[in-house]
C-alpha cells in the first residue's frame, strides 16, 4: 500500500512540475494521522524544462508490460540511467536500485521467487484476492483480463524467474504465441531503513524508474512475490547476502512491436481528489 502511495506521490510531483509549479513535500507529516502519507505544497511558478515535459509524456504513455520482452539485453547505458533515476528525486536519500546481473545472483533470485510463488498460490485467500483483482475492462481498478498474458498448458512460459499468474479463474486476453527465452533486466529497489518512510521512498523510486524506462523505449513491470510476506522477504535478503532492505523488484526489457497493453482502469478524479477554495 505504501509503495503504491509513494508512486502516486512521485507522479503528483511530476504533474505539478509539468504544470509549472515548484513544490515542497512533507512525508508522513503528522504522527497522529498515519494515513496522511504526504503534503505537497506548490510554492513558486517555474516553467517546466524539456526533460520534465518528456518525463510527463512518458508517464502518460507508460503501461505495465506482463508479456515477454524481446531477448535483446538492456544496453549498459540504459541500465546506468535507470539506476540513476532511482536516486534522482527529492525524496531519494536512503533509497537506491541494484541490477541483478551475475549468474549466481539470478539463480538465487529464481529460487526465492519460485518458493514465494508456491507459498502464495497455496493460500486460498491469496487466490481469492487475485481473482477479485483481475477485472473487466471497464472496472474502476484492478488488472483488466485483456492485459493478462494467456499461457497455454502445453506451451509454458520460458522465464528465468517465476512470474505472477493472473489467470486465476479468467483467461488472459494476451495470447503468447512466440515462445522466447525471457532474460530481462532485474532491478531491486533497496532502502537503508525499513519503516513507513522507507516504503514511501521506495514507491517514489519505483515510479521514477518505470517512467525513465518508458523514456528509453523500454517497458517494465513490478514483481513483488518475494517481498509480499515478511518471512519470504527476510529469506530473500539473507540468501542474497544484502545488508539493506529489498522493497521492490522490477523486470525491464524491450517490448515486442505492436500495440501497447490496454490501460488499467482508473477511478474518477473526484473520488480521489478534493478541491478546496
Amino acid at each position: 500500500m505504501l509503495l503504491s502511495c509513494g508512486a502516486a506521490l512521485e507522479l503528483a510531483q511530476l504533474g505539478f512540475a509539468v504544470a509549472g509549479w515548484r513544490t515542497e513535500v512533507d512525508r508522513l507529516p503528522d504522527p497522529a494521522r498515519p494515513d496522511l502519507v504526504a503534503r505537497i505544497r506548490p510554492v513558486a511558478r517555474v516553467a517546466p524544462d524539456a526533460a520534465t515535459v518528456e518525463r510527463a509524456r512518458a508517464a502518460e504513455r507508460r503501461r505495465t508490460e506482463r508479456r515477454p520482452f524481446r531477448p535483446d539485453p538492456v544496453p549498459v547505458e540504459a541500465v546506468r540511467s535507470l539506476l540513476g533515476a532511482a536516486t534522482g528525486g527529492a525524496g531519494g536519500a536512503g533509497v537506491y536500485a541494484y541490477a541483478v546481473e551475475r549468474a549466481e545472483e539470478k539463480l538465487d533470485l529464481a529460487v526465492v521467487f519460485s518458493w514465494a510463488d508456491r507459498v502464495e498460490t497455496a493460500d486460498p485467500a491469496y487466490r481469492s484476492e487475485l481473482a477479485r483483482w483481475t477485472r473487466g475492462q471497464d472496472a474502476p481498478d484492478g488488472v483488466p483480463a485483456s492485459a493478462v498474458p494467456h499461457v497455454q498448458a502445453a506451451a509454458p512460459r520460458h522465464a528465468e524467474v517465476a512470474m505472477r499468474d493472473f489467470e486465476a479463474g479468467i483467461t488472459g486476453g494476451q495470447p503468447l504465441t512466440d515462445l522466447v527465452d525471457e532474460r530481462p533486466l532485474y532491478l531491486v529497489v533497496f532502502t537503508t531503513a525499513d519503516n513507513r518512510q522507507a516504503r514511501l521512498q521506495a514507491g517514489e523510486a519505483y515510479a521514477r524508474i518505470s517512467v525513465q524506462a518508458e523514456r528509453l523505449g523500454l517497458a517494465s513491470s513490478a514483481m513483488t512475490q518475494a517481498v509480499d510476506l515478511p518471512a519470504v522477504r527476510e529469506r530473500f535478503r539473507t540468501l542474497m547476502n544484502w545488508p539493506d532492505h529489498p522493497q521492490m523488484v522490477l523486470r525491464v526489457g524491450t517490448p515486442e512491436p505492436g500495440p501497447t497493453p490496454p490501460p488499467t482502469g482508473r477511478r474518477p478524479l473526484p473520488d480521489v481528489l478534493t478541491y478546496e477554495d
